[in-house]
């Protein structure tokens, strides 16, 4: 496990295999070059002879190219990179013997001024994820070169690291630009795709560290493929110039539609002049029906009621009732007051926010609550909080506000949530009464 946290983005690598007691197949890294900040996970289906796997090879060789290679377009530097590791892994896999590249795969992706250029080869993926849905960024690399739209992958198996000479990786068609909040995650081997998006976007909306996270989705996905080998790296952007996202989504080929493959049925079958014309004749015969019925006919013939001379007077006599007379139409808007809550065993932020929708930072910095968490500002078992339900993002506990507080307002982590962010608040609600 890896973690570091920059000026825009923290980040967290992990690999799946304990390297003391069995080699490192699939590996990450990440590191600072002139091309901008880069991350590589790659990794091989088989044990090499020697001391160095073929995922370091690849990573080093990656490394190697970025940090002695500057070019002007990161797209064409990060394509360029693996080109190169394609060629020496190729290489070198013939000149030495027990130097075998089984299927080997990588992912680079390259961050320079605010935005993603990345390159794959191989079996990977790549998630960006918005805080409501996750969009794969990457389509399988195929044997007759770059690609850049999904319809000229078909018919082709797909591009592996190393078995050619020379062979150009994928490439994306646009970089992905991030906005505060997005997370963006990489991994190798074929484990992930077997991760549902519900399963994937539950974990990545709970507020937990970011390389907590990471080992979660691991542990989740190795419960349903334990014995595959892989790495990932995953990476939560924040203080971000831009505020307008965009990304090219990679999408394996749709088939026809629905609709499509129904017409295509109704083309092949024999047209046949008589059907079709009572069909015609039949559907006119409804329309024409329908307006008959709806505009025409009128079963209850009108009925004149007189209303008696003493019933009018009486209604005349009756006054309005002033609704301005009496009280307010409306209830105005009220701050619930704040409730007590006993810490139990096993307790988190995350557990309290699920409870209560209150990011931790209004319940640390409540006056009633001063030092009452552990040296890592964590809640205390048995330990009697005060939690403010006025900033909650829950409408059943905070019916008049709650729209204040949603996940796009106080960020998918709370991380907008701070001292101006509630005097902004308070001073709306002074305002309204």
């Amino acid at each position: 496990m890896a973690t570091r946290k920059l000026k825009n983005f923290e980040f967290a690598g992990l690999h799946n295999t304990d390297a003391d007691n069995y080699p490192v197949l699939h590996c990450f890294e990440d590191f600072e070059t002139p091309n901008g900040f880069a991350f590589v996970v790659s990794g091989s289906e088989m044990v090499v002879g020697g001391d160095q796997q073929v995922c370091r090879v690849i990573n080093e060789r990656v490394r190697y190219y970025l940090d002695n290679e500057v070019l002007d377009d990161p797209r064409e530097a990060v394509g360029n990179a693996l080109v190169y590791a394609n060629g020496f892994v190729y290489e070198k896999s013939r000149k030495e013997e027990d130097f075998v590249a089984e299927k080997a795969s990588v992912l680079c992706a390259l961050q320079q001024e605010g935005k993603v250029y990345y390159a794959w080869m191989g079996e990977v993926s790549l998630f960006l994820y918005t805080g409501k849905r996750r969009y794969p960024l990457t389509w399988p690399a195929r044997e007759e070169g770059a690609y850049t739209t999904v319809s000229e992958q078909e018919g082709n198996a797909i591009l592996f690291l190393g078995v050619k000479q020379l062979a150009e990786p994928a490439l994306c068609e646009q970089p992905l630009v991030p906005v505060d909040g997005d997370m963006l995650f990489m991994g190798t081997g074929n484990i992930w795709e077997s991760l549902r998006d519900k399963a994937f976007c539950t974990l990545m909306a709970d507020s937990m560290p970011t390389h907590t996270k990471l080992q979660r989705l691991m542990k989740l996905a190795g419960e349903i493929r334990s014995e595959q080998p892989a790495a990932a790296h995953l990476i939560a952007f924040y203080n971000l110039d831009q505020t307008e996202r965009s990304f090219a989504a990679g999408k394996t080929p749709a088939g026809p539609s629905v609709r499509e493959r129904i017409q295509a049925k109704i083309e092949e079958r024999p047209k046949n002049k008589n059907v079709r014309n009572v069909l015609i004749a039949l559907g006119v015969l409804i329309l024409v029906y329908m307006f008959y019925d709806l505009f025409l006919n009128n079963p209850n013939k009108p009925v004149n009621v007189r209303i008696p001379e003493e019933a009018a007077a009486v209604v005349d006599s009756l006054s309005l009732v002033d609704v301005t007379q009496t009280g307010e139409v409306q209830a105005a808007a009220t701050l619930p007051d704040d409730v007590e809550y006993i810490v139990r065993s096993g307790d988190t932020w995350g557990s309290i926010y699920r409870n209560y929708e209150v990011c931790s930072w209004f319940i640390k910095n409540h006056p009633a609550n001063a030092g009452k968490f552990d040296p890592d500002e964590n809640p205390v078992y048995n330990t009697k909080l005060i939690i403010p339900v006025r900033y909650s993002g829950s409408k059943s506990r905070n019916p008049s506000y709650y729209q204040e507080f949603t996940i796009e307002k106080v960020g998918s982590s709370c991380q907008n949530v701070n001292e101006s962010f509630k005097r902004r608040f308070d001073r709306k609600v002074s305002a309204s009464d």
